[in-house]
Formats: structure tokens, sequence, C-alpha cells
């Protein structure tokens, strides 16, 4: 399975692409902090809150006090702390689009992909055409969503690379 951070939720969302993680991985997993984060006031909320009643599962690390700890040692958000804890415990994927998260996540041997990486992956088992996929890219950016445009223009050469 999958531990998804709130960066991946919002932005999926505002595109209107959130239902991407389902045909992906089925079942997705957040903590309560991530669940705090995407639930008030934020463009998406309401899809989010109903993916949390059929796909997106509520789960919370074994070893609740070591969250502080690791916020506070890593200078990470707990929120951030949480997932990283559960998807070190449970051997899980981690999906952020947040720097500092993933870095400090692979320093501790988890496995993490980017946004980028995700739609590339969906490309790759052909949840999205080429087509759809330069588009989602293009939405994100225009939704907030930050990309170097070294990256993009990688990102846009590797979507070239696939067959139709």
């Amino acid at each position: 399975m999958v531990v998804v951070d709130s960066s991946i939720l919002i932005h999926l969302s505002r595109v209107g692409k959130l239902y991407l993680l389902k045909k992906f991985f089925k079942k997705i997993k957040i903590t309560k902090d991530i669940d705090n984060e995407v639930s008030v006031g934020k463009t998406g909320a309401s899809e989010i809150e109903e993916a949390c009643k059929e796909w997106i599962i509520l789960s919370k690390p074994t070893k609740i006090e070591e969250v502080n700890s690791i916020s506070k040692l890593e200078g990470i958000e707990k929120a951030d702390a949480s997932i990283i804890l559960l998807a070190k415990e449970e051997n899980d994927l981690l999906l952020s689009n947040d720097y500092a998260l993933i870095m400090t996540a692979r320093a501790k041997g988890i496995k993490c992909w980017w946004l980028t990486t995700f739609i590339l992956r969906c490309l790759n088992n052909k949840l999205i055409t080429k087509k759809e996929a330069k588009q989602i890219l293009l939405d994100l950016i225009e939704a907030g969503m930050r990309l170097d445009s070294i990256v993009y223009t990688a990102i846009l050469e590797e979507i070239e690379k696939y067959n139709k």
C-alpha cells in the first residue's frame, strides 16, 4: 500500500484528479494529522472527505509517541513525521511533493515518489494518455504546484518517450 501526504491530496483534488490515486493504488493511507491538513477550507476538501469514506484509510503509527520526537529532531511538521513513521513501520511507499519530507524519509530508508513520478507511473500503466499527462502537469502548475522549469522540461521529455 502507499502512505500519502497532504501535498498530493490537495494538488490532485484541485485539478479534479484525486481519482487517479484510487485507480492506481485501490486504497491509500493517511494519518489523522494529514486528514486535518486537508479537511478545512481547502479546495477539494469535500472530495477528499468523500474518498475517506470509501478508499482512503485513516491509519496511525504504532509508536505514536515518536512523532513529536522525529518532528523536533528533523525540523519537520508533526503531520510529516506521522506519515514518515507510518510508512517506515509498515514498509510502505510514501507519496509526497514536499522536499523536506522526502529527503527525511529517504534518509530513513523509505521509498518515496514525487507527484510527477506518480503521473509518469499512471502513464506507464495506461491509466492516462500522453496528452492527459501533459494536461495534468499543466493544470497542477496553474493550480499552484511549484515545479522548476528544468524539471518540467525533463518530465515532458519522459512523457514523450512513452508509446501511445
